[in-house]
């Protein structure tokens, strides 16, 4: 499956810039997790954490960039990864939720007045393919979950990556 085709609208460098799917995942192996929002949970900012500590071990299995997506604006973004001192890993706005919908990531979260968010899931997508997906389990759109972080975790995708590079070997961009 490749990743749905979205122009995702990003506020960087006090000027408005327009980025899509191409120019992301296009020739590129990309790390890509997405999270129910920004300032929302005590989950979301450590599954932030966890992604950028790890940042360099990523790098060093040959990943182009680490994306967090997440419905919200590009200035809620911008503000959550500024207040926790994210360098390395790269905001992706979908404060419409496009991106997330295509992915089959949205859902309702009604009990806590979110509205649409995405659901907890993380990917390995190579040039635009997704390779593969961690999804927490109990996808559901009436917040019956208790925001589960443990199967996009970095850990599982460092996992992940070992042997998927052990059997891709050779293959670069």
């Amino acid at each position: 499956m490749r990743v749905p085709y979205t122009n995702f609208k990003t506020f960087v460098d006090n000027e408005w810039k327009e980025i899509d799917t191409e120019e992301i995942f296009s020739d590129k192996k990309i790390i890509l997790f997405g999270l129910p929002g920004a300032f929302t949970s005590d989950n979301d900012n450590q599954q932030l954490q966890d992604f950028e500590n790890a940042y360099d071990d990523l790098k060093e299995s040959d990943i182009t960039d680490v994306f967090c997506v997440s419905v919200n604006d590009t200035f809620v973004m911008n503000a959550w990864f500024e207040k926790l001192r994210i360098k390395n890993v790269k905001p992706l706005p979908d404060g419409e939720g496009v991106f997330t919908q295509g992915m089959g990531m949205l859902v309702n979260k009604p009990k806590q007045g979110f509205g649409m968010r995405s659901w907890r899931y993380s990917m390995l997508v190579e040039n635009g393919q997704i390779v593969r997906q961690f999804p927490e389990p109990n996808k559901n759109n009436s917040s019956d979950d208790d925001n589960p972080y443990s199967v996009s975790n970095v850990t599982n995708i460092l996992k992940y990556l070992k042997s998927y590079n052990e059997r891709s070997a050779g293959k670069r961009y």
